[in-house]
């Protein structure tokens, strides 16, 4: 009590001469310390600052965090962008060192809690607005509700240049720059200037796009029951059981006309372009023809193809698109497009898989393509191997 006393009547010099000469002692002190000694002090220090906080009040607790939250920001106000930098990469290390000296149930423990932390904040940002849909109040000017207004997509990625809402996350589109992906190929002429609208047949092209994208499908399109009838007015068709895409020969049988796949193959580029108008009435010509070149330019399905048949002129020939097979360097998990290598020739009587597409020479046997193979859509809709361009 009498030392008490005697430093309440102490001037302020005097206290911060004996402040001066305690950390001089203490410094002396820790410079001759071994490294058990400094480890058992940090630990007592820690033992002593747990039990402090823990008999401490609410409003004790609640002074302490809020005068840690202000010197926090005062520090990061006065910081140049080097110490800001330091204290990131310093804190990105102690962090990353912590996580990795974790055993597992630590690690799940902190999972966790981080969840149940973040769950709990994001409710209580939304708890004033639970079943306002129901009740609402015309007197509130919802419109400024931060948890309601998202803005427009003003922040855009320093890696990959995305586009994104404010409050979206920044690893949300390329994981800051871990995810690349290549440059998308320009489209082959015509398709570039129809689909970008520069071409004179631009409109009637992408009004009726569903249309030429069928004069140029090599499989068909059925379901397993009868499709609906629809009465009236009616711009879509509806269905009812499975669907299913079909795949027949690669050339008609005599006295039949082509179809599908089979008119790739006539062999003259008026008898084709002629064949596929009469097939989907309403279609251009001229237009036809412009794509049908593009394709047999292009298309590596129809390439192949010919390919094989000119240089196998036997009738049991057999094409064999693979269903597991993966294009050059690409990963087996990517869904990637179509490639050149899936395409293989075999010889009557080989053992393939069971989702292998196998297109004969000449027959009138229909064969179900498997949903999950790669060219199960490439094959059905012709702009797809372009990897960009939708027909929907």
């Amino acid at each position: 009590m009498r030392k008490k006393r005697s430093r309440e009547k102490q001037a302020e010099e005097q206290k911060s001469h004996i402040r001066e000469l305690d950390r001089i002692y203490r410094a002396d002190g820790r410079a001759n310390e071994s490294s058990e000694e400094t480890q058992q002090r940090h630990f007592d220090d820690r033992l002593r600052a747990s039990a402090r906080r823990n008999n401490a009040s609410f409003e004790v607790k609640n002074q302490r965090q809020a005068t840690d939250r202000l010197r926090t920001l005062n520090s990061r106000a006065t910081e140049s962008n080097e110490q800001r930098e330091r204290r990131i990469h310093c804190n990105a290390l102690g962090n990353q060192t912590r996580i990795g000296a974790e055993i597992f149930d630590a690690r799940r423990n902190r999972l966790q809690l981080e969840r149940v932390r973040q769950g709990t904040f994001r409710a209580s940002n939304w708890l004033y607005l639970k079943d306002e849909a129901l009740h609402y109040d015309p007197n509130l000017d919802y419109p400024n509700f931060p948890q309601i207004v998202i803005r427009s997509m003003s922040s855009k990625c320093t890696f990959c240049g995305a586009l994104k809402f404010e409050a979206e996350a920044s690893g949300l589109c390329c994981s800051n720059g871990k995810v690349s992906l290549p440059e998308l190929p320009q489209l082959p002429e015509p398709l570039k200037s129809l689909m970008e609208g520069n071409h004179p047949k631009s409109k009637e092209f992408l009004t009726m796009i569903r249309k030429y994208n069928s004069s140029f499908q090599m499989t068909s399109f059925g379901t397993s029951l009868p499709m609906l009838d629809s009465t009236g007015f009616m711009p879509t068709f509806r269905i009812q059981g499975q669907v299913y895409h079909k795949a027949g020969s690669l050339m008609s049988l005599p006295n039949e006309e082509e179809k599908f796949l089979q008119i790739y193959f006539l062999g003259n580029e008026e008898a084709e372009a002629k064949r596929r108008c009469t097939l989907i009435p309403g279609t251009t010509k001229s237009l036809i023809e412009s794509l049908q070149k593009m394709l047999h330019e292009n298309n590596h399905y129809v390439q192949k193809f010919k390919m094989a048949i000119e240089d196998n002129p036997t009738e049991d020939l057999q094409i064999v698109i693979k269903a597991d097979r993966k294009p050059i360097e690409g990963h087996e998990r990517v869904f990637n497009t179509p490639a050149l290598n899936e395409v293989a020739i075999i010889i009557a009587g080989n053992d393939f898989e069971k989702r292998d597409i196998v297109l004969t020479k000449r027959s009138n046997e229909l064969k179900n393509i498997c949903e999950t193979h790669i060219s199960y859509d490439a094959l059905q809709y012709a702009w797809l191997q372009y990897p960009y361009v939708s027909t929907w």
